[in-house]
């Protein structure tokens, strides 16, 4: 039976890449706001990656107090950072100060 943090953690590797993927194809012909959202998941993918790699290569004294922090950025830092990076882009004005396509 997996747990809710095996889930999680599949969907950050795998379900999360997969569908930006498919979100990312023909990603010009798409409004501004669309194109924001799927930039801003894309760098908070990226920058979730980087800590969950960084607390699954931290040694394993600095967790001797309780495997809760450490499995929280691990299993879930992927998927919340994937969602938090589009809610932010797309929260975000455009530049040019125009109505962007919503």
């Amino acid at each position: 039976m997996m747990s809710a943090e095996h889930v999680a953690l599949l969907a950050g590797l795998f379900a999360i890449p997969a569908l930006l993927l498919a979100l990312g194809h023909r990603l010009r012909r798409r409004p501004p706001f669309w194109r924001r959202v799927f930039w801003g998941a894309v760098t908070g993918h990226s920058i979730a990656l980087l800590i969950t790699l960084a607390a699954a290569l931290y040694p394993p004294i600095a967790w001797a107090d309780g495997p809760r922090p450490r499995d929280h950025a691990v299993h879930w830092t992927m998927l919340f950072g994937s969602l938090a990076g589009g809610a932010v882009a797309g929260t975000l004005r455009s530049s040019r100060g125009k109505r962007d396509g919503r």
